[in-house]
């Protein structure tokens, strides 16, 4: 670690390969339905205990499961690393859907550290798997410490899956649909996701960050964007939902408004892909090259 206080410093690709905390999280009803309330998903299914199998799970629960394993157990987090922290892009896969009354285990491990033009570029990778051992999901979490050093070359113990292609995509939106975003979105997100950074939630620790103001967690957005692909493009069923990618590149603000464009949709047999991003109010890409892959 360097002696420079001001900055993210030195950072050591000795936690490549080491696991990260294993949480366990029982994904009961309340829970299932607290999250769809987080993203502000009306969908009946969410909330419905009375349906046969009881309610479906919003599959951006992922994002709710990461959070509270993302740290070793051996290892204090680094508090000047934090603020310069990006969440750069995420890759999930849902090998079958979440279900209500299972207990869930997340666990990470670092696979990639880089050094790229503005820091060190890193790639976690969680698996979520049920009680018997069975794999429900995959997501690779990918991050940039801004102005960090590597200390060595580059350490990769791991590649990451190839990004699906979808062919053809529109340059102009097939079509596009408006989310309004809460100027309490952001503590909305935070306690029904039970995912806490006080820069999303406490004005005076986002301007002490250097922001112009709270900002939505990125996890919020992209899953936020993903309602709105489910309920258009997959009739409002959640369970057809294998893959979700996407780029977080602009900071959304609360009382504002972010729109979900969808610039190609594709199925081949019994698969379909869409292609979107999501802009804030003034234009900027809030989600770029986002892509679902589902069940058609």
């Amino acid at each position: 670690m360097s002696s420079d206080e001001t900055g993210p410093g030195i950072l050591s690709t000795d936690g490549v390969g080491l696991n990260s905390i294993a949480k366990t999280t029982l994904i009961d009803t309340r829970y299932a339905m607290a999250y769809a309330a987080a993203v502000n998903d009306a969908n009946p299914a969410y909330f419905d205990d009375l349906a046969p199998g009881g309610v479906t799970v919003h599959p951006g629960i992922a994002f709710a499961l990461q959070w509270p394993s993302r740290f070793r157990p051996d290892q204090e987090p680094n508090p000047r690393a934090a603020p310069y922290g990006v969440h750069a892009s995420t890759d999930l896969t849902i090998h079958r859907p979440f279900r209500t009354s299972e207990a869930v285990t997340t666990q990470g491990k670092t696979i990639q550290m880089r050094q790229i033009g503005p820091g060190v570029y890193n790639v976690d990778r969680y698996r979520m798997t049920a009680s018997n051992g069975e794999l429900i999901a995959e997501l690779y979490y990918n991050g940039i410490t801004r102005g960090a050093t590597l200390d060595g070359p580059a350490a990769v113990l791991d590649e990451e899956p190839a990004w699906p292609e979808v062919s053809a995509p529109a340059e102009a939106p097939l079509w596009r649909e408006e989310v309004p975003v809460a100027l309490h979105a952001a503590q909305q997100y935070t306690e029904c996701a039970q995912i806490y950074n006080p820069i999303h939630t406490e004005p005076s620790v986002a301007s002490a960050a250097g922001l112009p103001g709270i900002i939505l967690h990125g996890s919020a957005t992209k899953a936020m964007s993903l309602s709105v692909v489910i309920n258009r493009c997959f009739g409002g069923d959640a369970t057809r939902i294998t893959r979700l990618c996407g780029q977080l590149r602009a900071m959304v603000l609360m009382d504002t408004t972010i729109a979900v464009e969808v610039l190609a949709e594709e199925t081949t047999g019994s698969k379909k892909k869409v292609l979107f991003r999501t802009v804030t109010e003034d234009g900027q890409s809030a989600i770029r090259n986002g892509v679902v892959c589902g069940r058609a």
